[in-house]
């Protein structure tokens, strides 16, 4: 068990500035893993998502950090561009004043200026996605031997994609021998201890209590139409006032059609997909924080490890065809225990759907309906029992 954080090993200033934030204990899986990581474990942690695993790993990568010593001493790696911009942006409010330096290294970016950054000033801590970092390792301007921490989110994504998993696996072997490996996940698939043992063949796994996604948040369906999905979707959004909601769909070219239906109606949306280049992406995301925007419509390329305060609802007007996705997707509401909503908007046909989410991910799907400009649980008149 670990004290507060304001007692730790890290820092002062990060003490102060999680106390600005309002955090000043630890959440269930930082309790548990904290203390593993800093007695120098190997570790497999899974927790729910938005119950603070990167604090979990981040908080003893910055107790190990000595600032007095030159070059690279930890590596965090992360699916996306936008996950690792955030642990970049959280990692830098955290050390600013205390010596300790870090840097973003993520695909989409320019790498010449990477490479001149690098030049000034190497960094004691690199943040990115695999194929960069790897890239920047092949141009002998990044050095791994004396990593001290190896660092994996959402792994279980990076495990799944060959490329960015050959990358992980170079990265490794070129990572020094006595380095630590951190793998955090919300999810731990069949056979991906076994995998990981190539990095560190002793894991000590971690679990935290309760089900894969917080009980705060509350699950219902909608029945419709397939014609219907579009305009279901702006009643909704009007129905529950949906000041901050994330819409999600299954294709690329749906995006475009629905950011376009939305904001029609004067639903100030916004897009972000595989198909937004780094700046586009960006913008949607800081109008979708600012509130400049109220929806963001997305394809699952949002639905990992983006921590955006605030968001009440989701919305899937297309529903995933795998619970995992449904789980990824969920997790971008209900974060640190606050109430969120994930409705879902299913056709007769998909019915089979709503019976593999409860089964696979231990949750009770509600049915629900729009009437009179609102939103009321139970089935609407005429449709049948589901």
């Amino acid at each position: 068990m670990i004290e507060q954080f304001t007692a730790g090993m890290w820092p002062e200033r990060v003490a102060t500035v999680l106390a600005q934030q309002g955090i000043t204990e630890p959440t269930p899986i930082q309790t548990k893993m904290i203390p593993e990581a800093l007695d120098g474990q190997n570790i497999l942690a899974r927790s729910q998502t938005g119950t603070g695993k990167t604090l979990a790993y981040l908080m003893p990568i910055l107790a190990k950090i000595n600032p007095n010593k030159s070059g690279i001493q930890s590596v965090i790696l992360a699916p996306s561009q936008e996950l690792a911009m955030q642990i970049a942006d959280l990692t830098k409010a955290l050390t600013e004043g205390t010596g300790i330096l870090s840097a973003p290294f993520i695909g989409g970016a320019n790498v010449n200026r990477q490479v001149e950054k690098l030049k000034k000033q190497k960094p004691h801590i690199a943040i990115g996605t695999p194929g960069r970092v790897l890239e920047l390792v092949m141009m002998k301007k990044l050095k791994l031997s004396e990593v001290e921490v190896l660092a994996v989110d959402e792994v279980d994504r990076l495990v799944s994609e060959e490329k960015a998993w050959e990358a992980m696996l170079e990265l490794g072997k070129r990572t020094g021998r006595k380095a630590q490996f951190f793998f955090v996940s919300a999810t731990v698939p069949n056979g991906l201890e076994e995998q990981l043992g190539m990095f560190a063949p002793f894991l000590t796994r971690i679990e935290a209590e309760g089900g894969m996604l917080p009980e705060a948040v509350r699950h219902l369906v909608l029945w419709v139409e397939g014609r219907e999905r579009m305009d279901v979707t702006r009643k909704l959004i009007h129905a529950e006032e949906i000041e901050k909601g994330i819409v999600f769909v299954n294709q690329l070219e749906k995006v475009t059609e629905t950011v376009e239906k939305l904001n029609y109606r004067k639903i100030e949306t916004a897009s972000l997909s595989s198909e937004n280049n780094k700046h586009e992406r960006e913008k949607a995301l800081q109008a979708f924080r600012t509130g400049a925007v109220r929806i963001l419509v997305a394809t699952d390329v949002a639905s990992r490890g983006l921590d955006i305060e605030g968001v009440t609802h989701i919305i899937q007007l297309d529903a995933p065809n795998v619970s995992d996705s449904y789980l990824h997707r969920a997790g971008r509401t209900g974060r640190m225990n606050k109430e969120g909503k994930v409705i879902t908007l299913l056709e007769e046909r998909e019915s089979y759907k709503k019976k593999k989410y409860e089964t696979m991910l231990g949750i009770e799907l509600e049915n629900a309906y729009i009437q009179g400009g609102g939103l009321h649980l139970g089935l609407a008149k005429g449709r049948g029992k589901r």
